[in-house]
């Protein structure tokens, strides 16, 4: 059987036994902790190579935390979570192969609680990055930009039969009105020129003939008259 290439953490009882830990001692505790993923136990050398650079004080406090076996040496919390995963994953093979149907009886309830716990977690944060991934719009000013966009889209559709294709093509067009004005008034009365002149795009503002924009409440009533007129109060 293939090594199981994690086991279950518990806070409290790491945090248990090195709070009281000078910082070397820690060091060497966590290495240790972490050989038991490859060994239910630490044989003497090892312990040896761990805490070869500790004082015989930082080393008799690895040592106070540490049962000894006949193979070697284990951390009595690491070892337990080490074997409930293993008894799992061999009743969990063992249901899959159809060789029993029965779990084995050093299954623990709360394993199967805590894997599905973890595979929730991994799931929702795949399903995070995915939705992330999904290219999104950037609206390039506030709220009241964002109402005459949506009204912009409706006249494109109503008037026009015209609907973006995809979140690409509403960028593009998005881009497109910032090209010609960089400030959220000045592309409000762009979208509402084109609504006034039944335009398909966006173009720079009309100037009348002392070279100053169009009376903006002009513009305003214009689209106001077209929408009444076209979508019946937008119905």
């Amino acid at each position: 059987m293939a090594k199981d290439p994690a086991f279950l953490f518990y806070p409290g009882d790491y945090l248990r036994d090195t709070q009281c830990l000078s910082e070397k001692s820690q060091v060497a505790y966590d290495r240790i902790m972490c050989e038991h993923m490859r060994n239910i136990c630490i044989t003497y050398e090892q312990l040896n190579f761990f805490t070869k650079r500790l004082s015989d004080e930082e080393k008799k406090e690895v040592l106070m935390l540490l049962k000894k076996t006949k193979a070697g040496y284990q951390i009595e919390w690491v070892a337990e979570s080490i074997c409930k995963r293993m008894d799992y994953s061999e009743s969990r093979s063992k249901n899959r192969k159809g060789k029993s149907k029965n779990i084995s009886s050093s299954y623990d309830n709360h394993m199967e609680i805590e894997i599905e716990i973890e595979n929730e977690d991994v799931n929702k944060k795949e399903n995070e990055d995915k939705r992330e991934k999904i290219k999104r719009i950037s609206m390039p000013f506030g709220e009241k930009f964002n109402e005459t966009w949506k009204e912009w889209k409706l006249y494109k559709l109503k008037q026009h039969e015209f609907k973006y294709k995809s979140d690409g093509t509403e960028q593009a067009a998005l881009h497109s009105l910032t090209s010609l004005a960089n400030d959220e008034k000045t592309c409000i009365e762009i979208i509402h020129q084109s609504m006034a002149n039944g335009w398909k795009g966006f173009f720079n503002l009309k100037t009348n003939g002392n070279g100053n924009t169009t009376n903006k409440q002009t513009i305003r009533e214009q689209v106001q008259h077209e929408i009444n007129k076209r979508y019946g109060n937008g119905q």
